[in-house]
């Protein structure tokens, strides 16, 4: 509703398509498992395991500051800073993206969890003044198309159906349909083991529940028809309750010939390991290094490369497109040819201060960054002549060492 009024006037003089054709997906609907439990995009958080790996890529996604960039000329790359009075592109994911005070971490935290649970993100950013960006709700929005082939988004606002135009959407998507308009959700493939490790978790609860009382079999000697069967049975039932918190003790009369428990060990029958086993199986479903779900029993440089390869495998695949679907929504195609997106990578990656000190040592001795910049990485002010590279003195052109070949080996 507040998304409703805020943009009243967009959407009531916005014409939707005529006879508008929907791209089929059943992605979205809930369904029972093998093991029991219906999953869907919500209960899946249920799992500790899907919770955290969820959160942690979302957080990680949204703690990395997304910034414009130009080239200048000269493969000069200069950064686009915020500018309050023009809601610029960045300060509208710098600073604020929309007049209700959200955060870039807010902003970019929602984006990330539609995509990584629905498989599909959708930001909305209308041509109007003051300029906005909106994240609309993966599971009310959805890609059309019109007689003409024309793109549009259908998205339900305050309980209407609305359509907006194919431009003003950027839509970032994995795990893409045949028909790759469509991204399905890591809940979607997922879904089996997540079920099993519901219905491992209802089981432990309805043990604690019962008190770890056994259940057990009675031998009478006697016929018995279902009426005095279901007496034994709630007698007993009655007896070995749990409401009472202390040693249980059955007394039988001698019609009963034969009394005996039916027990079964966890440990015996590895539902421990089942459990551990699954949640390594969601870890894998998320692309989550064990170690960063407090699973992993690695040495710390192990872990180290296991992050650096997380970033990579994981995270990038979120990132560059983002990165490229900024590009092309956010830029006109003048400007698509000397400015781009990219998210600061480094701010993720986090070192000790020796470290930290040794690598910007590197990168300005040997030319790669200047002073100002790496100051900048700590938050310290530049000083002047610190935009300056510098280079250390014993590296030459290998066209001067052996100038008609260029081969220092030769």
């Amino acid at each position: 509703m507040i998304l409703t009024k805020a943009l009243s006037s967009r959407l009531e003089t916005q014409p939707a398509p005529v006879n508008p054709q929907p791209i089929a997906y059943n992605g979205y609907r809930p369904s029972q498992t093998t093991a029991g439990p219906v999953i869907d995009e919500e209960s899946a958080m249920g799992v500790a395991t899907a919770y955290r790996a969820a959160n942690i890529i979302s957080d990680n996604i949204a703690q990395m500051p997304l910034q414009q960039f130009i080239e200048t000329g000269d493969d000069v790359k200069e950064r686009v800073h915020p500018d309050a009075k023009t809601r610029n592109m960045a300060y509208l994911l710098e600073i604020s993206p929309n007049l209700w005070g959200w955060t870039p971490f807010q902003f970019k935290k929602v984006l990330a969890q539609w995509l990584v649970l629905w498989g599909n993100s959708y930001v909305w950013r209308p041509p109007v003044r003051p300029f906005q960006l909106f994240v609309l709700a993966a599971s009310d929005t959805y890609p059309v198309y019109d007689p003409d082939g024309a793109l549009w988004y259908a998205t339900r606002l305050d309980g209407k159906l609305k359509y907006i135009p194919g431009p003003e959407i950027m839509h970032s998507l994995i795990n893409p349909d045949s028909s790759g308009q469509l991204g399905r959700g890591v809940i979607t493939y997922a879904r089996e083991s997540l079920g099993r490790q519901m219905g491992a978790y209802n089981t432990e609860s309805k043990l604690y529940k019962n008190g770890m009382n056994p259940t057990a079999y009675i031998q009478v000697n006697s016929s018995l028809d279902k009426e005095k069967r279901d007496q034994y049975r709630d007698s007993y039932s009655e007896v070995m309750t749990a409401d009472y918190e202390g040693p249980r003790l059955a007394v039988f009369d001698n019609k009963i010939a034969k009394y005996e428990t039916v027990t079964m060990s966890l440990v015996d029958a590895q539902f421990l390991e089942l459990i551990g086993a699954t949640d390594r199986d969601i870890a894998n479903f998320f692309g989550m290094p064990l170690h960063m779900l407090n699973m992993g029993k690695e040495a710390y440089s192990s872990n180290e490369e296991k992050y650096l390869e997380y970033l990579g495998s994981t995270l990038d695949p979120y990132l560059v497109q983002i990165e490229q679907g900024a590009r092309v929504k956010w830029l006109s195609q003048d400007e698509q040819e000397n400015q781009f997106y990219k998210f600061n990578r480094d701010s993720l990656l986090r070192m000790n201060s020796k470290a930290r000190a040794e690598t910007n040592e590197i990168l300005i001795r040997s030319g790669q960054r200047t002073p100002n910049e790496a100051r900048e990485k700590d938050d310290y002010s530049a000083y002047p002549d610190g935009n300056r590279f510098y280079m250390t003195k014993n590296y030459a052109d290998t066209a001067q060492i052996l100038p008609e070949t260029g081969d220092a080996n030769a």
